[in-house]
């Protein structure tokens, strides 16, 4: 979650602990001297809340002089390279960040740590944890190769804030240097790098911050959307989608012939494609894609669908329309020889059933919500296990076709 002095972005829950947690962040941006701090939250009588149990949040400020990790962030971000943060919250070095990725990880965290630095970015979600470390005089409370054990030291985020922290923060940091507005929020830092290739600390670093008598070090992870949206077509309900899209845990690529139909400008996590042959970026699109069809000519429709089921690797094929649509988009793929299995794996009319209405955002609620259901789904009771990833079958609904 980013807090700024008068606005919130994402979420910690809702809630009075949500209050407690702006009002605490919005004080650290007026301390003359903000340090990081980690609070726990008892869910009971005494927040006013009655879910029982514990939450543990970690608390940041961020301003022009973390401008070098947020960049590092942003650059791994905008590469589609999952990334972390090494974060140490007290001692000598408290509020020292490094920004790492598989290949630099080794160089940032000490072997113990990295265990756990390789586990949450292969957790497929943005997920922290808190690490006790040793203390160099000798104290030490356990052993830095152990998480800590306090309830709700170990928490998965909500992916829908903390897979844009980067994008986000750079934009309020970097993009408005001047005058410079204070965030506070949860980490994401690192070395300023020489190049995007480079690792974002040095094993000089490494060494300089395991010499220290750190007491309690944050390690979290941003992966990469595990969506990828590939969606061809910007009328009234690509325009719909988009905006939803933009505020989801997705990477999208958004495809049209017409430069005049996208918007000025679009989220952060959404890449406009201006091009001639849209069928040829089907061929482009990753492996796992989830494809949309959403164009305004049934003729282009049909060609992007044959192309797009010609692939053995897509995750989805959804294309808007109706029943009598599909029926006949079926014949013609039969007629051209398509496999029945192929055949099959088309979803016209796209988007969950139930919503009525034909207006673009009821059709792109629809839409996002079948997308949404394809997102693996992480078991919460077990979130530190960092489960085996499921998905549900997503069912389709009557759906108008795209203007």
């Amino acid at each position: 979650m980013v807090v700024t002095g008068d606005q919130a972005h994402g979420s910690v829950g809702g809630g009075r602990l949500e209050q407690r947690a702006i009002a605490i962040a919005r004080a650290l941006l007026v301390a003359p001297s903000p340090a990081p701090r980690v609070e726990h939250f008892a869910l009971g009588a005494s927040l006013g809340q009655c879910c029982g149990g514990v939450v543990v949040l970690a608390f940041e400020h961020v301003g022009p002089a973390q401008h070098a990790w947020v960049q590092d962030a942003a650059v791994l971000a905008a590469a589609g390279r999952a990334w972390g943060r090494r974060v140490l919250i007290d001692g000598p070095r408290a509020g020292e960040v490094a920004v790492f990725d598989s290949a630099s990880l080794e160089s940032t965290c000490a072997p113990p740590l990295a265990a756990h630095a390789h586990r949450l970015l292969a957790a497929g979600a943005d997920t922290t944890l808190l690490v006790p470390a040793p203390c160099r005089s000798g104290a030490r409370r356990e052993s830095a190769a152990e998480p800590a054990t306090a309830p709700g030291s170990a928490a998965a985020h909500d992916p829908g804030a903390d897979s844009r922290l980067a994008a986000l923060l750079h934009q309020d940091i970097a993009a408005r240097w001047s005058p410079p507005e204070d965030i506070a929020a949860p980490c994401r830092s690192g070395a300023r790098r020489k190049s995007a290739t480079e690792p974002a600390s040095t094993p000089a670093l490494a060494a300089r911050c395991e010499s220290a008598c750190e007491t309690a070090i944050l390690l979290d992870a941003s992966p990469q959307p595990a969506l990828q949206v590939v969606m061809f077509g910007a009328g009234h309900v690509g325009r719909a989608l988009a905006e939803l899209f933009g505020r989801l845990p997705l990477r999208v690529r958004w495809i049209d012939e017409r430069a005049g139909e996208f918007p000025p400008t679009v989220a952060t996590n959404i890449e406009t494609r201006c091009t001639d042959t849209p069928t040829a970026e089907v061929g482009e699109a990753p492996a796992g894609a989830v494809f949309l069809v959403l164009t305004h000519s049934h003729a282009l429709d049909f060609e992007l669908v044959e192309a797009i089921l010609a692939r053995d690797d897509l995750r989805f094929c959804g294309l808007i329309g109706s029943q009598t649509k599909r029926l006949r988009f079926v014949h013609r793929l039969r007629a051209r020889g398509v496999e029945e299995a192929r055949v099959a794996r088309l979803r016209c009319p796209v988007g969950l059933p139930g919503l009525p209405g034909k207006e673009a955002e009821v059709i792109a609620l629809a839409i996002a919500a079948e997308v949404m259901r394809l997102r693996p789904r992480e078991n919460p009771a077990a979130a530190s296990r960092w489960p085996e990833a499921e998905s549900e079958t997503a069912q389709p609904t009557a759906s108008g076709q795209e203007r």
